[in-house]
């Protein structure tokens, strides 16, 4: 770049990469060949914002000033060219790899051109940023934590602590100080070491004096701090009060002995594959648990509202009992507690997402000791247990159907009905009678997609479902295979009686007309027919494939019409018929 004042002819030795900021006044003259060679990116505009030049550093930023990536771009361009001498802005853009911050120094030329002269800044930025951050983070983590945090000098005197101070003591109070000022008299003679330990320590229990007289015990970790030298300065840490758990381990002690018999009863409900029987598991471990007589369990009846007997391994007379604890229970509150005949009965109330799904009732001899705290603590985590195993059982038996039919039409699914083909199949055989397996597939289903949606598609299906329901016996199968795929198995059925009900197929089918992609490709049907004779000795699989690859003959020959297999083992062609 040079002065927009006429350069001397004599002087043709100027350096012109003395550099791009020699500027005369308010405007600028630009020298190509400067700014070719230069090695920062140098990228030259017109008063609209278009890219005129670029060097080999600025060809990708032109690019993407081009491509509308940067529109905070033309902004800057209109203050530069008016603002004598130009402008110098920090910009940030989203980028493929995140954001780049860009200090942009913008010239305006002789020609009302604007030069941008594009620096990154984002390394020096984020730098900056990432400190302050670190500075912030470690400041908010010390406020906010529940431990307090300090630091000691070589000779061990605290010289931080956090600011909110520590066991009812300000933070003035402590630093100064040493910790042995605040130590128990009774407190390890080494405890004082972890705060001027020069290798590092992780949780070692420290007894303190609290500023009202009363012990505290802080779990200590700390790690050694050293000078740039190497020179070990002092050490830092955490201390976490840990009083209470100390003085609660008997508690803990009770609790672990509860929590081994409620992984028993878990584990032994979890263990049974059978959702199903794991009522009876868990009556059959919380008795043995809890050393009860009997534990009996109710289960709610979604259809009557009832609670049944589910489970348990009492007798007729312990039943009665505790049916009438049951009564007792449905008509009062969420417990029973009380003595019955010879037995004391506690029950308890099943639960899942607050609804009352089952009872559950633990029966005491009456001369057993009363139950403890734990033990009671047991039998509501029973019920809880309980509660989600019963909710499993129902959904196990929904899943069951789910599993075996199709989500939009309810009919049978392809597995439940090879499942269920199998086992009709091999009863033919036995019984020596005829059957016909029927595969049904949409002619043009998928120009229904193309042009009318899916919404129309499945509309459709639903229809040829209505349509097949409505042709069959209950002693027949109807299965959705997949996509536009149906079939049929047609109990009792020979030769005349499946193409019959093919006819009456075809004319029921005319009803998805309606939905059909255009007029030129119609939506229909075309079925593929395989018989099973009497007496015949062709295999299931056998049996499939002939009335499947019937279906694709009729396909291929002219869709809409319906094939009847020939005879196993036949050389014949599919019989075709409209």
């Amino acid at each position: 770049m040079t002065s927009r004042h006429p350069v001397d002819p004599q002087n043709q030795n100027t350096d012109f990469a003395d550099d791009l900021t020699n500027y005369d006044a308010d405007v600028f003259t630009l020298d190509p060949k400067v700014m070719a060679e230069a090695e920062a990116p140098v990228i030259v505009m017109d008063a609209k914002g278009v890219p005129l030049f670029a060097n080999k550093n600025a060809v990708g930023f032109a690019n993407g000033i081009r491509d509308g990536l940067f529109p905070e771009i033309y902004q800057l361009i209109r203050r530069a060219l008016t603002t004598p001498g130009g402008v110098v802005e920090l910009m940030t853009f989203e980028v493929q790899r995140g954001t780049a911050t860009l200090e942009l120094t913008a010239l305006p030329t002789t020609k009302n051109e604007v030069m941008i002269l594009p620096r990154d800044v984002s390394m020096d930025r984020n730098l900056r940023e990432a400190l302050i951050d670190s500075r912030q983070r470690y400041r908010d983590i010390v406020e906010v934590s529940s431990a307090f945090a300090w630091e000691t000098d070589e000779t061990g005197k605290f010289i931080f602590v956090s600011p909110r101070g520590a066991l009812g003591y300000r933070a003035d109070d402590i630093v100064g100080r040493f910790p042995g000022k605040f130590l128990l008299d009774t407190a390890d003679q080494d405890s004082e070491h972890v705060f001027r330990s020069q290798k590092a320590v992780r949780d070692v229990p420290v007894w303190f004096r609290r500023s009202n007289g009363r012990d505290a015990c802080l779990s200590v970790s700390s790690t050694p701090v050293y000078s740039r030298e190497g020179v070990w300065i002092g050490t830092r840490g955490l201390a976490h009060d840990i009083t209470e758990q100390r003085r609660r381990e008997s508690e803990v002690a009770t609790a672990r002995n509860r929590d081994r018999l409620m992984t028993y009863i878990v584990r032994t409900m979890r263990d049974e594959i059978d959702p199903l029987l794991v009522l009876k598991g868990a009556s059959e471990a919380s008795t043995r648990a809890l050393a009860c007589s009997h534990c009996v369990i109710f289960k709610r009846n979604d259809e009557t509202g009832d609670l049944e007997l589910a489970a348990g391994d009492a007798d007729k007379t312990a039943n009665e009992i505790a049916h009438q604890a049951l009564h007792q229970m449905q008509k009062t509150n969420e417990t029973f507690d009380a003595l019955v005949g010879n037995y004391r009965l506690i029950g308890l109330r099943c639960h899942y997402h607050q609804r009352n799904n089952g009872a559950v009732i633990f029966m005491f001899d009456a001369d057993h000791p009363e139950p403890t705290d734990g033990e009671r603590a047991i039998m509501t985590e029973v019920a809880d247990q309980v509660g989600i195993a019963i909710e499993q059982a129902i959904q196990h038996e929904r899943i069951l159907t789910l599993s075996r039919t199709d989500g939009m039409t309810g009919l049978l699914n392809r597995r439940a009905f090879f499942e269920e083909l199998k086992r009709r199949h091999s009863r033919l055989r036995r019984e020596n009678a005829p059957a016909a397996l029927m595969y049904v597939d949409m002619d043009n289903f998928k120009l229904v997609n193309d042009i009318h949606g899916h919404q129309a598609g499945d509309d459709a299906i639903l229809t040829l479902t209505q349509v097949l329901l409505d042709n069959v016996r209950p002693s027949d199968l109807v299965a959705r295979l997949g996509g536009d795929e149906f079939v049929l198995w047609l109990e009792g059925a020979d030769i005349p009686a499946a193409s019959a009900r093919a006819k009456t197929l075809m004319k029921e089918s005319a009803v998805l007309g309606k939905y059909s992609g255009d007029a030129e490709h119609p939506l229909g049907i075309s079925v593929g027919i395989a018989v099973h004779e009497p007496d015949s000795k062709e295999t299931l699989e056998q049996l499939v494939q002939r009335a499947d690859q019937t279906m694709y003959q009729v396909k291929k020959l002219g869709k809409g019409r319906f094939g009847i297999a020939a005879a196993p083992g036949s050389k014949d062609p599919a019989k075709i018929e409209v």
